[in-house]
């Protein structure tokens, strides 16, 4: 079996953790999925970050919609 992440083989006294999480499916080293999630998180955070710079929400007619570029 192999780690998806750094793509070596999982011995089997390493501790692995099988991802059945959207974007992340399939088996990882434990250390491998953590640093995974935390590239994930870093990015998205990013993406967020972003939106909010491009985008700005204002109220029309009571309502709120969505203004970007």
């Amino acid at each position: 079996m192999y780690c998806i992440y750094c793509r070596r083989e999982i011995q089997e006294n390493e501790r692995r953790y099988y991802s059945r999480q959207a974007g992340m499916k399939g088996l990882y080293h434990w250390d491998c999925f953590v640093e995974a999630c935390r590239k994930a998180n870093r990015e998205g955070a990013s993406e967020l970050e972003t939106f909010s710079v491009t985008e700005t929400v204002v109220p029309v007619n009571n309502a709120y919609s969505y203004v970007g570029e």
